[in-house]
Parts: structure tokens; sequence; C-alpha cells
């Protein structure tokens, strides 16, 4: 993790990982006659509740630091806030990179029954993924404190000298 959190870079590269991992693993099974693993559409709405339950997390952080709210949250909720938002952004790539791979896999299988079907639910699914990866991104910048015009001390560690 860099200062600034997880990027989309981290995400990116967490997604590409997965894609070419689990790409190779689904070929593998399949060359050797074995079924894919079945998906269900309330895997969408699981990322869907999920995502609305990290933004219900980052809100309170996000009204106070806009002068929104009068009563600032507590330390620990608002750790548990960018924590949510962050591991959210990790697991929406991981998701992505998984339902990637299966679209590729079924993209590659066109002509066998119910192939098309399979496609657009894993490449809904991944868009459902790269949905939750925004989510936790924006919920990240929620947390995060602005800079005080006023601070000279650019020293890590802050006001504080030895």
């Amino acid at each position: 993790m860099s200062e600034s959190g997880v990027t989309w870079r981290h995400a990116a590269g967490v997604a590409v990982v997965v894609v070419l991992v689990c790409y190779a693993v689904l070929r593998w099974t399949t060359a050797h006659g074995h079924a894919l693993p079945k998906m269900s559409w309330f895997i969408l709405v699981t990322l869907i509740l999920l995502s609305v339950a990290v933004l219900a997390a980052g809100w309170e952080v996000r009204a106070y630091l806009h002068g929104q709210s009068t009563r600032p949250p507590s330390p620990q909720r608002a750790r548990r806030a960018v924590v949510a938002a962050q591991a959210w952004v990790l697991a929406g790539a991981v998701f992505a990179g998984w339902f990637a791979a299966y679209a590729l896999i079924e993209l590659g299988r066109l002509d066998a029954a119910g192939a098309t079907g399979k496609m657009v639910q894993a490449a809904v699914l991944c868009a459902g993924s790269v949905g939750a990866v925004v989510t936790g991104l924006v919920v990240q910048d929620w947390c995060r404190i602005p800079k005080d015009q006023d601070d000279d001390d650019d020293s890590p560690g802050g006001p504080l000298r030895a």
C-alpha cells in the first residue's frame, strides 16, 4: 500500500493476476472434461448489498469532514470504514478477475449450449465487481483527512519533534 492507500493500480494488478491464474486453471479443468463451477445471480445481489454497506460506513466520516455533521465519528468507526473500503477494492478486483476469466472461457465455447447465457452472466458479474472496486475507492477518498493549509510542517510523524 502506498501513502495514499489502495489505488486503482493496485486493483488492476490484482485483477490481471487473478485473470491469468483463473483462466489457466479453468482452461485446464475444462480440457480435462470437468464442468465449470456454477454461478448465481445472487452474487450480484451480494455485491450490491456489500457496496451499500461500505458506502454507509464511509458516509458518516464524509459528512463530518465536509462539515455536514458536527458529531465526529469515533476513531474506531472511521478506521473500520477506511479498512472496509480498502478491503472492498481488493475483493472487487479479485471477483472481477475471476468473472473475467470465466467469461473468457465461455467466449471460447460459444458453440456449446448455454455458453452465451453463462458468458453474459459472467460479464455482468464482472461489471458488478468493478463497481465494487469503484465504491471502495470512493469511500476511501471520503475518509481521507484534508491537508491543513496552516500546517507548515511537512516532516513525517507530524509536528512533534524530539
